[in-house]
């Protein structure tokens, strides 16, 4: 008769009021939940760690690692981790990310480049005072999307799906990344795809620039003010990826001066601690610019969204229960890769680099 295996002991965030985890996290195995009652890297969450197999996080400190000591798996409900300090992760842990986030991010984008290019928000505000200044008639026509040019910076998943919905706009898409495929593999939507070596390229033709890469040590500040300066004056900039890979400076000032033509930004230099609002998203009064759309990094916080991540995550969970591979493996947390079952032993993880 088959030795019953252990439930896996998972650690959650605290959840809304009457919201249990396994209606966020749908698992088939058996699996005994922990939910915190503070943020997982409050001192008060360590404690938990203790005989957890699995935590579900979005951030991963020395003192998490410290008090961990039979983790398996690391499972971020999202797809940036950034935020997982690589010296944290504990022996035999696998990290894994989740994505899923790609359609409602295009349709944001696209949705700023409808806005930038038909100045809605100043044709609303000025409207409503009684002005027809952004009349045809006083303003003069405006852009359309169809016949423009989207460049991308880091053709992932987020890259693909906007292209895919640009093309069916009449746009020429074209974009630079860091592994270009093969000559006559291009893919799907796109007119062009060169490597990082050839980004000024990309950025010199585009009329709308979108950024799409992982926030890394090599993608900070990857659009600085040389790469802002070969951009269309006529152009826009798209970032609904990391605040830091623009240099912040640098796009203000073009963006003050009119050496660009605007920017469409969801992600932002800094953010409020706990529940401190105070802090402006950045060092510069990007708010006081009239060619600027901003929102609180909120393009991909769908419930669609949501409920495709939490499968994602459940779904890693029954595999680390069965033993068998895991799924957005993010191969350069992770550390030993070796086979498990149950809740003593160690999973095996995929060789599927993470990234946007």
């Amino acid at each position: 008769m088959p030795q019953e295996r252990r439930p896996l002991t998972v650690l959650v965030p605290p959840q809304g009021a009457g919201v249990k985890p396994e209606d966020v996290f749908p698992v088939s195995v058996p699996v005994v939940w922990r939910v915190a009652a503070a943020p997982l890297d409050d001192a008060r969450s360590l404690t938990l760690l203790k005989g957890a197999n699995v935590i579900i996080t979005t951030v991963f400190t020395p003192p998490m690692g410290k008090a961990a000591d039979t983790l398996n798996a690391i499972l971020l409900p999202a797809a940036g981790y950034e935020n997982i300090q690589a010296a944290a992760v504990p022996p035999r842990c696998v990290v894994a990310n989740a994505y899923e986030h790609e359609a409602p991010i295009a349709e944001w984008a696209i949705m700023a480049m409808v806005a930038l290019d038909h100045e809605v928000l100043k044709a609303d505000r000025t409207f409503r005072t009684g002005s027809w200044e952004m009349w045809p008639a006083r303003h003069g026509v405006f852009r359309e999307l169809q016949g423009q040019t989207l460049g991308i910076v880091g053709l992932g998943r987020i890259g693909l799906k906007t292209a895919a919905v640009a093309r069916a706009l009449g746009m020429r898409c074209i974009a630079a990344t860091r592994t270009p495929p093969s000559p006559g593999r291009l893919p799907a939507n796109l007119d062009m795809v060169v490597g990082m070596d050839r980004l000024g390229e990309v950025l010199g033709q585009s009329d709308f620039v979108l950024i799409g890469v992982p926030l890394r040590a090599e993608t900070r500040s990857l659009i600085g003010e040389r790469e802002v300066a070969m951009m269309k004056q006529s152009a826009y900039l798209i970032n609904p990826a990391r605040g830091p890979i623009v240099d912040e400076r640098a796009l203000y000032e073009a963006l003050r001066d009119r050496r660009v033509a605007g920017a469409a930004l969801d992600t932002w230099w800094r953010y409020p601690a706990g529940r401190d609002d105070a802090p402006r998203p950045s060092n510069y009064p990007f708010w006081e610019l009239d060619n600027v759309l901003m929102t609180p990094h909120h393009s991909g916080a769908t419930n669609g969204t949501r409920a495709r991540r939490g499968r994602t995550v459940a779904a890693n969970i029954d595999r680390l229960y069965r033993g068998e591979p895991l799924v957005n493996v993010v191969t350069e947390l992770s550390k030993k890769e070796v086979t498990g079952k149950g809740a003593k032993q160690r999973p095996s993880s995929t060789t599927q680099k993470s990234g946007r």
